[in-house]
């Protein structure tokens, strides 16, 4: 985990039972969401939201997770290569402002450098065309943002 990203608490252990985490990859056009499953072990891509103004973009990410129990979110901060901040970091640190506000469950960054690239390069390998893994790029990148989450912070409990 980079120094940039400040660690307060373990969110996992602030959870109550039946409660799950969202991943979100947020990015100029689309945020990916992910899901965690109840006892926090695997996440799993649920959908792609096209941006259209964070109250939007916010409302309908609701609407995807309308039965879910969430306990908090997990927000992909896109560092740059060196691990400083950049524009896209503030626009995400602002963006999560607002989403604490909208849901009112805590929340954590996890950097996300190469996430995109990983995702992109196993779809490849799977001989998926790009069309499919335009769609799926963004969900699948929130997926392995949250995993990467659940299995650092699952295996310290």
């Amino acid at each position: 985990m980079s120094p940039v990203i400040e660690k307060t608490n373990n969110l996992i252990e602030q959870l109550i039972t039946s409660q799950i985490l969202v991943g979100l990859d947020i990015g100029y056009k689309t945020i990916g969401i992910a899901t965690s499953d109840r006892s926090l072990t695997i996440a799993t891509p649920l959908n792609t939201v096209s941006r259209k103004g964070t109250k939007k973009d916010l409302h309908k990410i609701k609407e995807f997770l309308n039965d879910y129990n969430i306990g908090g979110f997990i927000l992909g901060l896109p560092l740059s290569l060196d691990g400083n901040e950049n524009e896209q970091t503030n626009k995400i640190r602002k963006f999560s402002i607002e989403l604490k506000s909208f849901f009112s469950v805590p929340f954590e960054f996890w950097d996300e450098r190469y996430s995109s690239d990983i995702i992109f390069k196993e779809l490849r390998k799977s001989d998926f065309s790009s069309s499919k893994i335009k769609k799926k790029l963004d969900q699948q990148s929130a997926a392995y943002i949250l995993q990467g989450y659940l299995d650092r912070y699952r295996n310290t409990l």
